[in-house]
């Protein structure tokens, strides 16, 4: 008799070998016995795609459905002749499925809770990406905007500085137009070279900001300073030179008076000419002591208005307080304003207070070079006069006078 065992460790039936001398030989069906602890294995039903890709995508491939359940192994009805083997126990398949589901899927919720992670930890770098970028937008806005308000203060500050320099430049030119007035015998070199100072002065502060800078204009206002202390010295060094030269005229004028009168004393007794004659003679020949000739004798010499160098000189009296002085022609001193005129320059005539020209012709000039001599400047601010006389001409644009004050 032999004895067959399955691959699945069952144990079968004896099967019947031929006896000798057996008519004829009987074989029993083989059956399959099962040990009692023996447990179906767990129906594992396939999942659907969608929820393996979704729990662990690279596992969906292994659940495939199955069309039938797993087959039981061949059962087989002992025979007729087969006593019933002993049971054996079988190998635990049922534990072992049962660990290796648990364990697949405690590896899927695995991959599904380290993907989730994963998605949670990107999610969360995308939103710190997002407020690292808004705060970084934010602080290029508030650096254009200091920029732009530290530009806008700067272009304020300069402009501001422009406008000072440009009204420092204009109060420059007004005090040089000044000096240029009040110093008419200043002379034409000294003159002429405060008149291109203020001409340059004035060109730069017209440019100023469109070509030339504010470097620019303090170089040309102080240019202006070196000129206009020129005229101021020229014309006091004129002034003195006339002062010594009225006061040397005057000198010699007395010293001749003093002289002819006692000529005349002496003479006096030994005259036989008449009164009348003598004192015609006088007459006639004062003018040409005086070196004076009329207006109509000299040709290019035009008078000039009395009123208007009488209304400047009772300016000036009013600037300084005092009262208003009459104002009258004088036919004398037009004539020595006249004498002057006709050779180009300025004396006493010994019937006058104070004489001088300007040019161009300008009553208030013709003042305000009076008022810059301590000596013409004091006989015009008198407080014990009350009245003017004037004698004044134009010769080629120069104007001369000779006033009187009493």
């Amino acid at each position: 008799m032999a004895t067959v065992r399955h691959k699945h460790q069952r144990r079968l039936a004896t099967v019947p070998t031929q006896r000798q001398g057996s008519a004829a030989a009987q074989v029993a069906a083989p059956v399959e016995t099962r040990p009692a602890s023996f447990v179906p294995p767990p129906r594992i039903d396939a999942l659907p795609p969608e929820t393996a890709a979704l729990l662990l995508p690279d596992l969906a491939g292994l659940f495939v459905p199955t069309a039938e359940p797993l087959a039981a192994p061949p059962q087989t009805a002992p025979g007729p002749r087969q006593a019933a083997p002993a049971a054996r126990p079988g190998r635990p398949t049922s534990v072992v499925a049962g660990v290796s589901v648990v364990l697949l899927l405690g590896a899927l919720a695995a991959g599904a809770a380290v993907r989730l992670q994963q998605q949670a930890e990107a999610a969360e770098l995308a939103r710190a990406q997002e407020r690292v970028a808004q705060v970084v937008a934010e602080q290029r806005a508030d650096e254009q905007f200091f920029q732009a308000r530290g530009a806008a203060v700067a272009q304020a500050a300069a402009a501001a500085a422009q406008a000072a320099q440009a009204a420092v430049a204009l109060e420059a030119q007004a005090q040089a137009q000044a000096v240029l007035e009040a110093n008419a015998q200043a002379g034409d070199g000294p003159r002429a070279a405060l008149q291109e100072a203020m001409d340059t002065v004035a060109a730069t502060a017209a440019a100023l900001g469109q070509g030339t800078s504010q470097t620019d204009l303090r170089a040309a206002l102080a240019g202006i300073a070196v000129p206009q202390q020129g005229v101021v010295e020229a014309q006091a060094q004129w002034q003195a030179a006339e002062d010594a030269r009225i006061a040397a005229e005057q000198a010699a004028a007395a010293q001749a008076a003093a002289a002819a009168e006692k000529k005349a004393r002496a003479a006096a007794p030994k005259s036989s000419a008449p009164r009348s004659s003598r004192a015609a003679a006088g007459a006639a020949a004062a003018p040409a002591a005086a070196g004076e000739a009329p207006a109509a004798q000299v040709a290019g010499i035009e008078g000039y208005s009395v009123q208007s160098i009488g209304d400047a000189l009772n300016a000036h009296r009013a600037n300084n307080g005092l009262p208003a002085l009459s104002i009258s022609g004088s036919s004398t001193l037009n004539a020595h304003a006249t004498a002057m005129a006709s050779e180009w320059r300025i004396w006493h005539g010994g019937n006058d207070s104070i004489v001088g020209w300007v040019q161009p012709a300008s009553s208030t000039a013709m003042i305000n070079a009076y008022a810059n001599s301590s000596a013409h400047n004091a006989w015009m601010l008198k407080s014990d006069i009350s009245r003017m006389s004037i004698g004044a001409v134009v010769r080629d644009g120069r104007l001369f006078t000779a006033i009187k004050l009493s």
